[in-house]
């Protein structure tokens, strides 16, 4: 089984999954972005990572704006699933599922985009805990282009951390559309995406919701639901 969920920010999502006892041997839990470890290397994250690491699932992660981005610059990609990954630490089953990409994971095939602006920026210290890599560049989306065409612009999950700009005023409702962020670029490139793509479902996170925005989009935050399902089942 593949099961889904939101944005983690490191141990302020944890207890959801201490409260989560569906993850059995075998299965994976994918978070849509805001993973948050590692962050500061503290005593106390590294006891909860191993936490994370010794679960019977695999955790993976698209990465989304709160990441420690300069970690992520510094770690090797290796392939997994016919696309590249980067492993939390050498050794470890925890693996981001990097940006552009299109896997297969338990026959599963899953396009996967991470990254958004932060709207706290402004009160954020750049390098820091604020990174310019949280939003995607030109290159990533031309990458993208170049694997979905390798898979003739058809897989069966979207896995991204913010949504399609069509989508945004839906998924904030009641609040408006923050005009002006950076990532208007990326946005616009998944409305492409969600005009072309031959796909089941897209998940992403980000807005610290959930709800089903239609039949095929999903918003998560604390819900974990099984791939191909929605909040609402």
């Amino acid at each position: 089984m593949i099961y889904v969920t939101g944005d983690l920010h490191g141990f302020v999502g944890l207890s959801r999954l201490k409260d989560w006892n569906e993850g059995r041997a075998g299965d994976y839990l994918i978070v849509a972005g805001d993973f948050g470890y590692p962050w500061d290397f503290s005593e106390e994250e590294s006891a909860e990572i191993a936490w994370l690491e010794s679960r019977p699932y695999r955790v993976l992660f698209v990465d989304g704006n709160h990441e420690r981005f300069d970690h992520w610059t510094a770690r090797p990609a290796e392939p997994w699933g016919g696309g590249m990954v980067q492993r939390l630490s050498d050794g470890s089953p925890i693996m981001r599922l990097m940006r552009s990409e299109v896997y297969e994971i338990d026959g599963a095939h899953i396009f996967t985009l991470g990254g958004a602006a932060s709207i706290d920026r402004a009160y954020r210290t750049p390098y820091v805990d604020w990174w310019p890599h949280e939003v995607p560049i030109e290159q990533d989306l031309d990458q993208a282009r170049a694997n979905l065409d390798t898979v003739g612009w058809k897989v069966d999950y979207v896995i991204t951390h913010t949504c399609p700009k069509r989508l945004m005023a839906r998924t904030l409702h009641p609040a408006l559309p923050i005009p002006g962020l950076p990532d208007e670029q990326l946005t616009r490139f998944l409305d492409e995406v969600d005009a072309r793509l031959d796909f089941k479902h897209w998940y992403y996170g980000h807005f610290h919701g959930d709800r089903d925005i239609d039949e095929r989009h999903t918003l998560l935050f604390e819900r974990i639901v099984p791939i191909g399902a929605g909040v609402d089942g």
